[in-house]
């Protein structure tokens, strides 16, 4: 008679089976927490099988580990891509809005991460204890463990559940805060209302206070909520302290967030480069994106003067292994300044996939100029929109419109032009090399339409429309007037 998932891996080793089934029970419920404990069982099963061989490992880092069984035939390639992908789907759990995913594709990237994580444990069995795998079958998930939490978090005032009911109304209220900006972004800033995930933001805030005292990933949690205000009260020295302590007693995001605060300065911690390396290698060996990226910044920009090119490209690549965008956007800058720009793109590309704003504005010029890639201006519009919808960066405005004014995009759309021009010049700031260039701009665009409007007058009603953006002075007039 076949087993079930969960005693395959009970008899695998019982050291694995409590995080295991704790990914499976959550899964559905709290998908961030189900993914990072899912990247704790590739960890562990990454050990015992080089503990089978008599492998011993010198790097901490999951990446390289995995790779170091593969060298070794321990693991085929098949089942190292699948460690991999366990890994990568950790990180996305650990900080889902990096990822800008929705609630509904973490669930079912965290189911199937379940399912891979079984079949990694079955792949594994023989070379761990000698034997055949027994027969087994993977049960389908279900939600009785998410009424099981909420009862336990309300009514036995469990921390554990507290902290997990926390983690899920917080990744919910993050995706549900993008929704919001997106669409006021796409509403030109017409209806700008953060109250549904405001709401979130502070319910979650409310179970991690509850569960700080005896928790400290809650307590981590409950640092960040008061650094950023997610419930009723924004105290960002008390919160810092609370990252501090959390770092301490080792949670790795807490390690993180604290070397960045030492990395660039935060509100009461003032910057400390030899602090920042500490506390960003501590979690790095966590396996933590961020702090990896971090890294990366930190040895590029240097020491004292003292910059380390190699170490930089290192953990900027360890990162962008993990699929983190950010750290991929910043390996593909390092590798264009290297003159490798096929590698370069390629990197960009995997960003833009993850909707990672400033990787698809870079594309998004290299597509318009055929700056080392074929000329495809429809994509390249395409990409431009996105990464405003996403990012609302003023320089990416400002290089949409003057690919329209150039008519450098197919059916290139005027009003749309004026209007991106006139949110530029908004958003640049008084005084910035943006601001300069955009007045010295708008006269020449004025000037040209003028010009259409007594060469084309039946494409006057359209060319009034975009003249209206702008003032006497041939400048943008103030963005909100266009909502008026």
């Amino acid at each position: 008679m076949a087993i079930d998932d969960i005693e395959l891996v009970r008899r695998l080793d019982t050291e694995l089976v409590d995080d295991y089934q704790l990914a499976r029970n959550y899964c559905l419920d709290v998908p961030t927490f189900a993914l990072v404990h899912l990247r704790s069982v590739a960890h562990k099963l990454v050990d015992r099988l080089a503990e089978a061989v008599e492998i011993t490992f010198k790097s901490k880092n999951l990446y390289d580990r995995i790779e170091v069984l593969n060298r070794a035939k321990v693991i085929d390639v098949r089942l190292a891509r699948q460690i991999h992908k366990l890994r990568s789907e950790g990180n996305k759990g650990a900080h889902p809005e990096k990822y800008r995913l929705s609630q509904q594709q973490l669930v079912e990237l965290a189911r199937k991460a379940v399912e891979i994580a079984a079949k990694m444990v079955a792949e594994s069995y023989p070379v761990i204890t000698q034997q055949g795998a027994p027969q087994w079958q993977f049960e389908p998930v279900d939600q009785i463990a998410g009424r099981e939490l909420c009862y336990r978090a309300v009514m036995e005032n469990d921390h554990q559940a507290q902290y997990l009911v926390g983690t899920s109304l917080k990744a919910k209220g993050l995706m549900q805060r993008e929704r919001e900006l997106s669409f006021a972004m796409a509403n030109d800033n017409r209806d700008f209302n953060l109250d549904a995930s405001g709401e979130l933001l502070k319910q979650a805030s409310y179970w991690f206070e509850r569960a700080y005292e005896h928790h400290d990933e809650a307590k981590f949690e409950h640092g960040v909520a008061l650094i950023h205000g997610y419930g009723d009260t924004i105290d960002q020295a008390r919160g810092e302290a609370f990252v501090q302590q959390a770092a301490e007693a080792g949670v790795a995001g807490a390690q993180a967030l604290l070397g960045y605060f030492y990395l660039s300065g935060g509100h009461s911690i003032e910057q400390n480069l030899a602090l920042a390396e500490h506390y960003l290698l501590l979690a790095a060996e966590q396996d933590q994106a961020e702090a990896m990226a971090n890294l990366g910044v930190l040895y590029h920009q240097g020491q004292n003067g003292d910059v380390d090119e190699q170490k930089a490209r290192h953990f900027t690549e360890q990162a962008a292994n993990t699929g983190y965008p950010v750290a991929q956007y910043h390996l593909a800058l390092m590798l264009m300044q290297q003159g490798q720009l096929s590698q370069a793109v390629q990197w960009l590309e995997q960003a833009a996939k993850q909707r990672y704003p400033d990787a698809m504005a870079t594309l998004a010029r290299m597509l318009i100029d055929g700056d080392g890639v074929e000329k495809q201006p429809q994509r390249a519009a395409d990409y431009y929109r996105e990464a405003i919808r996403l990012g609302g960066q003023a320089q990416t405005m400002f290089e949409l419109a003057l690919a329209i004014f150039n008519e450098e995009v197919p059916q290139p759309d005027l009003v749309e032009g004026a209007t991106l021009l006139q949110a530029a010049y908004h958003y640049a700031g008084d005084g910035s090399d943006l601001h300069s260039a955009i007045e010295q701009l708008s006269p020449q665009v004025v000037n040209a339409i003028e010009g259409r409007c007594q060469q084309q007058p039946q494409e006057l009603p359209l060319l009034q429309l975009v003249l209206a953006k702008f003032d006497s002075q041939k400048l943008p007039k103030p963005f909100r007037s266009a909502l008026e």
